[in-house]
């Protein structure tokens, strides 16, 4: 019994990858992280977490928001969109700076990575991006990315 336990283990984690993709502007300051879910009855294409980051700020303050509520955070292939609701602690940070944003003042984020899924991207790959902070007054601000591909097995 023992063993097949191990072997129906070892068949669902194979199949299991962590696949994301860890992006940065051009000036430094802004830094999204996007990592799909890795468990196949959730669908392991579909956005676990987005993580938004300056990395200039000092360490331990750098994550201003992290957007992982399926309410919250879709995708459609890899392009990522995250809806800013400062109720949840998670992404209540509204004074921080995020883009040449306060967050308080965005309404969404939303990451559009050049990859098409069946691409040979390999861990640690490099493509392009489009960060696209939506504020709540309705102007939008657009940052290109210079995204690494993140894939574990």
């Amino acid at each position: 019994m023992k063993q097949i336990i191990t072997v129906i283990a070892l068949l669902a984690g194979s199949s299991a990858y962590a696949d994301g993709f860890v992006c940065t502007n051009v000036d430094g300051d802004l830094k999204i992280k996007v990592f799909n879910h890795v468990q196949p009855e959730v669908g392991t294409r579909t956005g676990a977490i987005m993580i938004v980051s300056d990395p200039t700020i000092s360490h331990g303050r750098k994550t201003i928001a992290t957007f992982n509520d399926a309410s919250l955070l879709q995708n459609e292939g890899a392009s990522y969109m995250s809806k800013v609701d400062l109720r949840f602690s998670n992404s209540n940070r509204s004074g921080e700076s995020v883009g040449g944003s306060k967050l308080g003042n965005l309404k969404e984020i939303i990451l559009d990575v050049d990859f098409l899924y069946g691409d040979n991207l390999q861990d640690g790959d490099i493509t392009e991006g489009t960060a696209i902070l939506v504020r709540r007054s309705g102007s939008t601000l657009y940052h290109d990315m210079e995204c690494v591909r993140y894939l574990k097995d």
